[in-house]
């Protein structure tokens, strides 16, 4: 491939080639097509002065005189086919082509017939090249001088396009990043649309790389969460396993039939949590707005049987009876999430509130950050990340289980001063 400068040089003496010779034909044609119109002139102005005088009185004394007085050469043949020339050899002459300047015997020269009263007569003239030396002088001064403002142009339009390629390999060497790098405006309009079409072209990479991005944070989120999921379900499961295990081992070897009952219960106890962890992994992922039971019901008289559960004795219940029109069983998942994520991050108690199928947890604790306030109800996202006692679900069900009432979960927190988690269902 060729560089821009080779390119533009080779450009240049190419056109400078080409238009000296087309200059130099032109030049050429033009003098042979002056000096044509001269001596045809001067064949007139010979003829017109034949014709003043007549034929008859031309003879072989009198026609060298004209030939002489004309610088040149006649061949006259009368009625009778008689020949009167100036020249010696003027058989050679008689065939020649008209109209034309021929070289003929190592001479330029002009012929012209003419035919009068029955005489016909040839005129033969020598058109003289003069010295064209300073002429050709001139004229290649003028092609130097304008070939050198022909350079200029050259070598302005060669800088511009340089320039602008430049621009365009350091555009293009940085096309995939955040960097503005200005293409400035050409004097030629195709690079200016090739540069406004580069810009765009580099705003589609922006943007797809951010898009990219974006979704290579999620999918890295998304395996953090996986990963932090199978950690908690790995621990999980492996407590109760390991209970199971130990116990069919001692029962391999006890025969105490007390000790035996003990063993299969705490394996019985064990099976029930395995089951439990089943299906509340079952549960988060398949619930949907198909299977909902919805009725009418007491929310405050819910809150108090919850209550009653053992684990539930720092939360204080407020407010008054209100009737809801929803899932109780979602809805009592809901509220025991709420609590018992209120009741972990807190050391106070809780303050559980019902008012006007409105519901609000407020807890006292540290506070969540504002930047992990959208995130909470996402699946599988932990405050803690290296914590091993939670999936990550619990805020993700609440919300799931509120959208698909038609309902949402508002949330709001004080760093120190603790969080405030509220919801309101359909009456």
């Amino acid at each position: 491939m060729l560089k821009t400068r080779t390119a533009f040089f080779l450009a240049f003496s190419f056109f400078a080639f080409i238009f000296a010779l087309f200059f130099y034909i032109f030049v050429n044609s033009h003098l042979n097509f002056l000096l044509f119109k001269q001596y045809e002139q001067k064949i007139k102005s010979i003829n017109d002065l034949i014709s003043f005088y007549s034929l008859n009185f031309i003879n072989e004394d009198n026609i060298k005189a004209l030939s002489k007085q004309s610088r040149a050469d006649f061949i006259i043949i009368d009625k009778n086919g008689s020949v009167i020339s100036s020249l010696q050899d003027y058989e050679l002459y008689k065939n020649l082509e008209e109209n034309k300047i021929l070289n003929f015997n190592s001479k330029n020269i002009l012929v012209k017939k003419f035919f009068k009263e029955g005489v016909s007569y040839s005129i033969i003239v020598y058109p003289r090249f003069l010295n064209l030396d300073s002429f050709w002088f001139y004229v290649v001064c003028f092609y130097l001088i304008f070939l050198f403002f022909i350079f200029i142009l050259f070598f302005v339009f060669f800088k511009q396009v340089s320039k602008n390629i430049n621009e365009m390999i350091l555009f293009l060497d940085s096309i995939d990043s955040v960097k503005q790098i200005s293409l400035k405006k050409s004097i030629f309009k195709d690079i200016n649309i090739l540069n406004a079409k580069l810009l765009k072209i580099k705003d589609k990479i922006i943007k797809r790389q951010q898009k990219n991005k974006k979704q290579s944070d999620k999918i890295a989120l998304k395996n953090t969460q996986l990963s932090n999921v199978i950690s908690a379900i790995s621990h999980e499961l492996k407590n109760p396993l390991s209970v199971i295990d130990l116990s069919v081992e001692l029962l391999k070897k006890e025969n105490d039939k007390v000790l035996k009952d003990e063993l299969l219960e705490k394996i019985q106890r064990q099976s029930f949590k395995l089951n439990n962890l089943t299906n509340k992994l079952n549960f988060v992922f398949n619930i949907n707005k198909e299977n909902l039971n919805i009725e009418k019901f007491d929310i405050f008289k819910l809150c108090e049987k919850i209550l009653k559960n053992p684990g539930f004795e720092r939360v204080v219940l407020n407010g008054e009876s209100s009737i809801v029109k929803a899932d109780e069983f979602l809805i009592e998942q809901v509220l025991i999430n709420l609590i018992s994520n209120s009741l972990k991050y807190s050391q106070k108690d809780v303050v559980l509130t019902v008012s006007n199928q409105t519901v609000t947890v407020r807890d006292f604790g540290e506070g969540i950050k504002e930047d992990s306030i959208k995130l909470i109800t996402k699946k599988f996202y932990k405050i803690d990340s290296k914590s091993n006692n939670s999936f990550g679900l619990g805020l993700f069900l609440v919300k799931k289980i509120l959208s698909i009432h038609g309902s949402y979960l508002e949330i709001s927190s004080l760093i120190g001063q603790g969080s405030t988690f509220s919801f309101k269902l359909k009456g």
